[in-house]
């Protein structure tokens, strides 16, 4: 029996070093995979701020665009009422002119 004992010993003491190994290879691993995890997390975390910032930026830049384009069309609208105002003062003032040459050849 003592042949046996022997080998079968250091095969066990082996194999118990070899899990031992394997447990603390394998914890230095996830303490790597938290680290990268962790690292991913930020990153994604900034990312999403500057998404965010962006967006807001751009809701922004949407509602002033908005604001723009309401004070344009007043103001296309006031332009071309002034133009008529403009177009009937040149009428009268031609009706008033041939009125006055008419009084004028009389």
């Amino acid at each position: 029996m003592e042949g046996i004992e022997v080998p079968a010993m250091i095969t066990a003491l082996f194999l118990m070093f070899a899990s031992v190994g394997a447990k603390v290879g394998t914890a230095q691993l996830i303490g790597r995979m938290k680290h990268q995890i962790s690292h991913v997390s930020s990153l994604k975390q900034e990312a999403l701020s500057r998404l965010k910032i962006v967006q807001s930026q751009k809701n922004v830049a949407v509602q002033n665009k908005g604001l723009l384009t309401t004070k344009k069309i007043k103001l296309e609208k006031r332009f071309n009422r002034i133009k008529i105002d403009m177009n009937d003062i040149k009428e009268d003032e031609d009706a008033r002119k041939q009125r006055s040459e008419i009084r004028k050849i009389e």
